[in-house]
């Protein structure tokens, strides 16, 4: 359990620091609106930190799994929202 959970810390922060960079136009590979990367980026960059933190001071592996699967659901939700509220045409 403890190698998932370092394995989500790691793809998270990943993601993390690539909507980052897409924030701040550096990479340009994101499909969705600036405020929506800023939101994964933020989302995803708080969660892995304190995945780490879990995973290394407090030695919780059980929190810093749920907390690693946490910014896929936030970001999955934000995403519905965003799709049902967004005008396409």
């Amino acid at each position: 359990m403890k190698f998932i959970s370092w394995i989500l810390v790691i793809i998270n922060a990943w993601f993390g620091i690539r909507a980052l960079l897409n924030t701040f136009h550096v990479l340009q590979s994101s499909k969705y609106s600036q405020t929506s990367t800023a939101v994964f980026a933020m989302v995803f960059l708080c969660m892995s930190t304190a995945g780490i933190y879990f995973l290394l001071v407090k030695y919780d592996v059980k929190l810093a799994l749920w907390i690693g699967i946490g910014p896929w659901l936030i970001a999955l939700l934000f995403l519905l929202i965003n799709m049902f509220t967004q005008d396409y045409r």
